[in-house]
């Protein structure tokens, strides 16, 4: 089976630094000379080079012997105990099983409680793919200052906050574990991060970690009260008869679980400060917060084609209304620059939608199947993988919209108009399919680049970051101009995996869609108001 270098598949851009995530690392890059400046890895990155290597010991030991090896066996009397291949990608064994029998391994497994087959209401995916066994960093952000530095490792569902210094260096500050996947973040006002989850929750983090007080963690440990275990009254002094030993028995064995599991009871939920701010019924795929005319809100994005407008904390749960008219999934949404009022979201319908989002009303829509098929001529149907806006020029510029599709080999560009309209339709062809984008500006240079982050398949030749140069020409945006970005190292065996493997971790959104095509009833969400929640009325608003 051949094997290829895990891509970049994240990017984030502060001023003149880049950041690009690498399965379980964090890279820096200068945008003036493209140059590496440092990396920070994932502490299992370290756990999985050497279960990788153990897997490598076991393979060796486990190889095809040669004739004059089967010679050597047949002259010993009993021969040594079979080992049991790990499974490619099979990281959770530690160093200590690399060397177990194949029914250790197995009863391992099965005391793990993680069988194959258990999975969540939407599939085991996280959003950016299947989980894996491997660190993997799926998603990236950072503060409006550029001071911190905000990450998600999918595989253990934790939160890091990193302390930039500007010069493209980071210090881990804190990791927190959440108790579902996330699936999108974001920043907010009053220095908290906003977490939505795979299971249809949203969660609010002060951005620098306060551990809970040990009156909270007391209380939070606290068991719930229940009748107390006391021993039977009866013993073997006053039981006699056969079936009445039994019995007796049969007490004491379940007194012996009941207090076992007393013991290991583990506090339920975080043990750091977090605040649950608002849920939704299904899976969450995009998450924004903004500002207008004076007010914060959480503009949110789901699975079963609904986009919520929720006001922000402390009022989270007052739900101001919905944009409903999407017929497939929803997985991006961007507030375009200069354009608060504006939303701009897609998924797997054929049309990207512009949308008064206070008002929930949808002033226009735009094709971008059909502008894919002139990349990709037998695209059928598409899937949003990105969204995102530039104001081109920098300084009294017009507006413009960029989105990427899975699977299609180009960023398309539109100008959005004055009457709110998506025109003058662009393409930047690619040679690879783009697996992230961000915008940047260096402070010193006029142009505007992009830098996408890549999937180069087979291709060994090709690097996973590339910078693209804007340029105008009559209202189209394009790029003439490819940077490479120095310094993409391969890192080291535990990044070689499979096609199918990077298939799994970052082409999963269009998993996203029904197989029963269309969506669900647009009024499901009223089911959210058992989680507390309350639509405003117009008096509120």
């Amino acid at each position: 089976m051949s094997l290829t270098a895990i891509p970049y598949n994240r990017v984030q851009t502060i001023g003149n630094i880049l950041f690009a995530t690498r399965g379980g690392k964090i890279h820096s890059f200068n945008l003036s000379d493209h140059k590496h400046i440092s990396t920070w890895q994932h502490p299992d990155v370290e756990k999985q080079s050497i279960a990788g290597d153990s897997q490598t010991r076991l393979e060796s030991e486990t190889k095809t012997p040669t004739n004059a090896e089967n010679a050597h066996e047949t002259e010993q009397s009993e021969p040594p105990a079979k080992r049991q291949k790990v499974a490619e990608g099979d990281l959770n064994i530690s160093v200590g099983d690399a060397t177990a029998t194949k029914e250790e391994i197995v009863q391992k497994k099965v005391k793990g409680g993680k069988g194959k087959g258990k999975s969540d209401n939407h599939g085991d995916k996280s959003r950016m793919g299947r989980v894996v066994d491997r660190p993997l960093i799926t998603l990236l952000t950072c503060t409006d200052d550029g001071k911190h530095l905000i990450a998600v490792s999918g595989h253990d569902k934790s939160v890091w906050v990193f302390e930039h210094d500007g010069e493209g260096q980071i210090i881990q500050l804190s990791q927190r574990v959440m108790p579902k996947r996330p699936s999108a973040i974001t920043t907010g006002p009053g220095s908290q991060i906003i977490v939505a989850d795979k299971f249809g929750d949203v969660f609010s983090l002060p951005l620098i970690m306060t551990p809970l007080s040990p009156s909270s963690l007391a209380l939070r440990a606290a068991p719930t009260p229940k009748p107390s275990l006391t021993e039977p009254a009866a013993n073997t002094f006053t039981v006699h008869s056969k079936r009445n030993l039994e019995a007796l028995e049969h007490q004491r064995k379940q007194l012996e679980f009941e207090r076992a599991k007393e013991e290991e009871a583990k506090p339920e939920g975080p043990i750091f400060e977090s605040h649950l701010l608002l849920g939704h019924v299904s899976m969450l795929t995009s998450l924004i917060v903004t500002e207008t005319q004076g007010r914060k809100y959480i503009l949110t994005a789901d699975r079963d084609e609904h986009i919520r407008v929720s006001r922000y904390i402390p009022q989270a749960h007052i739900i101001e209304g919905f944009c409903l008219g999407h017929k497939e999934f929803i997985s991006e949404m961007t507030i375009p620059l200069r354009k608060e009022d504006i939303l701009v979201s897609g998924g797997g319908d054929d049309e990207l939608f512009i949308w008064d989002w206070k008002a929930g009303r949808v002033l226009s829509k735009t094709n971008l199947l059909a502008l894919a098929r002139e990349i990709a001529p037998q695209t059928t149907r598409i899937a949003v993988s990105g969204l995102t806006s530039l104001v081109y020029p920098e300084e009294g510029g017009v507006t413009y919209v960029l989105a990427t599709c899975e699977d299609i080999p180009a960023i398309f560009t539109w100008q959005l108009t004055l009457d709110n309209e998506l025109k003058n339709p662009g393409i930047i062809q690619l040679p690879c399919n783009p697996l992230h984008v961000a915008i940047a500006s260096a402070s010193n240079e006029t142009a505007l680049k992009l830098v996408v982050a890549m999937d180069p398949g087979q291709n060994v030749q090709a690097k996973s970051l590339h910078a693209y140069t804007l340029t105008r020409t009559e209202h189209r945006l394009s790029s003439d101009v490819e940077i490479p970005i120095h310094g993409q190292r391969s890192d080291g065996p535990e990044m070689q995996v499979s096609e199918s493997e990077i298939r799994n971790m970052f082409y999963a959104i269009e998993n996203l869609r029904k197989q029963g095509g269309g969506g669900e009833d647009a009024g499901t969400d009223a089911v959210a108001e058992g989680n507390g929640e309350v639509e405003a009325s117009p008096a509120e608003g």
